[in-house]
């Protein structure tokens, strides 16, 4: 049975700290790990913060590419992700106060599909208009550079 989406919804994360540098957050019922590497004082249990944020832009990519690929007539029958990320720790350091935590994020996206082309370049020019977490980063002024290959083929976002 599908779901019936609703344009505008909510939904919730809850946590717990555990020691100064680790905590679980729960959504949905699934529990993960957060906790920060030993040099930094934590236990490495779990990935930091940070990387939760860019592994949720991984996830964002794949699902929002596979339903525009959807909606163009397109099947992604594979699709690899790399994320390179520039930081300003200034912030978290607390050495002073930042207006922009990531300058800038890169994805190298390798894609096989069936389909038309000119619905794999739709994917491409739709992407950055509807990934969720992308579009926050966008907007938090991190400029998100993604670099495609599709079929063997580099093509310009």
């Amino acid at each position: 049975m599908a779901v019936k989406e609703k344009p505008i919804w909510k939904f919730k994360v809850t946590g717990a700290q555990e020691t100064s540098t680790k905590s679980t957050a729960t959504a949905r019922g699934k529990s993960v790990v957060i906790d920060e590497p030993i040099q930094r004082g934590g236990t490495d249990e779990g990935p930091m913060p940070v990387e939760y944020v860019f592994m949720g832009l991984l996830g964002c990519t794949q699902v929002i590419s596979n339903k525009l690929a959807a909606a163009n007539g397109v099947v992604f029958t594979s699709m690899d992700i790399d994320i390179s990320v520039t930081m300003d720790s200034h912030g978290t350091r607390l050495i002073n106060p930042i207006d922009i935590p990531f300058p800038e994020v890169t994805l190298d996206i390798v894609v096989a599909y069936d389909g038309p082309r000119e619905g794999a370049i739709a994917v491409v020019q739709k992407l950055k208009h509807h990934c969720a977490v992308s579009k926050m980063l966008q907007e938090s002024g991190t400029r998100v550079i993604e670099n495609w290959v599709m079929n063997g083929e580099a093509i310009v976002a």
